[in-house]
């Protein structure tokens, strides 16, 4: 008998954290989508088929959902167990929490780790996973050598010869950079396993990522804490392009926060700090024993927050310098950078420069200070997807960029062979960032006027993070207001989103300016990342 898959309303919820809006889009998805997060899978109904799935548009940033309209309850129906796609998926999803892509488990992809496996003759023991990405998963180890705590991170097969060239070339650059601001490795190494040959780079053991910390309804940073993280950003990006190297790929996810000092603590006070590993056995969809290309069991990632103790500090840098380039010699390739933040004439297929990485800048600071990118919408993964919203927001492209044209993949095509118009999907709504911006919330304070006409509501706080974080991050998924989550979507979490407080129209206003400057489709007219620190924005004063 064929193993049930997990409810498929729960893998949905779990792969968006967006807010429903009034705008919707109806379109139909079976079987599996690979998106930026991967694979979703997406419940097929013997009797009606595959589900209609609403892309429930947000006007703040566009940002979209996804909700079931089939009229069944996917979760429970006990039809909804298969799947229908031309991609078959092998493993079933692992109740560990986040956790890597599973499928990835196979020739080419990632190594299969194992908690106490030993790496490079026995110097690194792993202890704790630290998080993965696209291309890689990052694990917390012991150096015996240096009696210190590491990550490595460890390359998928595929992507790791070409990782290993680009990294070499910018550690050239980056590593006589001893200030700590921009993360390399200190010593790299190679896995061979059943998936192929590894790349495996030792890095510092560093906090969560800028995105951890800044997703909509599952965490928010103060806004006094992001003018100062952007500002420590652009201030390594200017540094950066005055000796002639782009980044190439400034997300929130390669924005990392600092830890304080750890290496007096032994693996009890590890597990004391950030958990104890949550495990899983890896299990197949068939009911077969996995094979040698997936690990017996996966590993949850460690929690920051575990221990209430005052761990992150305020200080971040830049890592994941794999798409790096000298600003003479751009890549003649689309970068690899998310398609949310890439910047429009890369999308089109103009090479990318030193205003590439000032949009992508631009773009992260809106995403931290809102939760939400500007141009980033569900399942967006090729560069075509995102020159929609960014049409949508900027207004008609260039005349000298023409009509663009896409390959089957979203990807841009240069030698007039055929392919798809950029005009072809193209939608006529425009949207306004003034307006995106002026629906930036913020925390509530412990009452406040939700309902017209006006009550005081009762607020509670449940699950919140540790009070040593109360003026840094906020989750909002803590807060319970009459009885009512912000968690999940519905109408009433959407009324009490509309009346939380907002962004002021002081800083939204000096926040607009800023960013109308930068998102212009010219590079030529954009500021540079030394004009964007000084920006009047950075001195806004709040009481946050």
């Amino acid at each position: 008998m064929r193993t049930p898959r997990p409810p498929a309303t729960m893998l949905v919820a779990d792969k968006t954290f967006f807010k429903p809006q009034s705008s919707i889009l109806h379109e139909r998805f079976s079987g599996a989508y690979r998106s930026n997060f991967g694979k979703l899978k997406v419940p097929y109904h013997p009797t009606l088929g595959p589900p209609i799935l609403s892309i429930i548009i947000c006007p703040s940033f566009n940002r979209p959902s996804l909700q079931a309209l089939s009229g069944i309850n996917v979760a429970t129906d006990p039809d909804c167990q298969s799947v229908r796609s031309d991609d078959s998926f092998c493993y079933l999803l692992p109740q560990v929490g986040d956790s890597e892509e599973v499928e990835r488990y196979e020739k080419g992809g990632f190594h299969t780790v194992h908690l106490g496996d030993l790496y490079n003759d026995g110097r690194y023991r792993i202890v704790h996973k630290i998080g993965s990405g696209g291309y890689s998963t990052a694990w917390l180890a012991h150096d015996s050598q240096l009696s210190t705590w590491v990550a490595l991170k460890i390359v998928v097969a595929d992507k790791s010869a070409v990782f290993e060239e680009k990294v070499k070339m910018c550690h050239d650059f980056t590593s006589a950079w001893a200030d700590g601001r921009i993360v390399t490795y200190s010593h790299l190494f190679n896995i061979d396993g059943p998936n192929g040959h590894h790349l495996c780079l030792v890095l510092p053991f560093l906090g969560p990522s800028a995105y951890t910390m800044s997703n909509f309804l599952r965490s928010r940073i103060h806004p006094k804490l992001v003018r100062s993280v952007i500002s420590q950003i652009a201030r390594t990006v200017a540094d950066l392009h005055s000796h002639g190297l782009c980044h190439g790929d400034i997300t929130p996810s390669n924005i990392v926060f600092r830890l304080r000092n750890l290496e007096h603590l032994d693996d009890k006070g590890i597990y004391r700090l950030f958990g104890e590993p949550r495990t899983a056995p890896l299990e197949t969809e068939s009911g077969e024993v996995p094979g040698l290309e997936a690990p017996r069991y996966i590993v949850g990632y460690l929690d920051f927050m575990a221990s209430g103790e005052d761990l992150i500090r305020d200080e971040v840098c830049l890592i994941d310098f794999d798409q790096a380039f000298l600003a003479s010699k751009p890549p003649q390739k689309v970068l690899g950078t998310p398609p949310g933040f890439l910047a429009p004439e890369v999308a089109v297929g103009i090479p990318a420069g030193p205003a590439s990485d000032v949009w992508a800048l631009t773009s992260t600071l809106l995403h931290l200070r809102s939760g939400t990118s500007p141009f980033a919408e569900f399942a967006m993964d090729a560069p075509a997807d995102q020159m929609v919203p960014i049409a949508q927001y900027l207004g008609p492209l260039p005349n000298s960029w023409g009509d663009p044209i896409f390959d089957k993949d979203g990807f841009p095509i240069k030698d007039g062979t055929a392919g798809v118009p950029l005009s072809d999907f193209l939608r006529p709504e425009k949207l306004s960032l003034r307006d995106a911006i002026n629906q930036i919330f913020d925390r509530p304070p412990d009452s406040l006027h939700c309902q017209n006409p006006p009550v005081r509501p009762q607020i509670l706080r449940e699950d919140p993070y540790p009070p040593c974080y109360e003026t840094k991050f906020w989750r909002p998924g803590s807060i319970n207001i009459d009885g009512v989550y912000l968690r999940g979507y519905n109408d009433k979490v959407d009324e009490i989103i509309k009346s939380l407080p907002k962004i002021s129209k002081h800083e939204a206003d000096l926040l607009y300016d800023l960013v109308s400057k930068v998102f212009v489709y010219e590079p030529e007219k954009r500021p540079s990342a030394e004009d964007v620190l000084r920006h009047p924005w950075f001195q806004f004063q709040d009481d946050a």
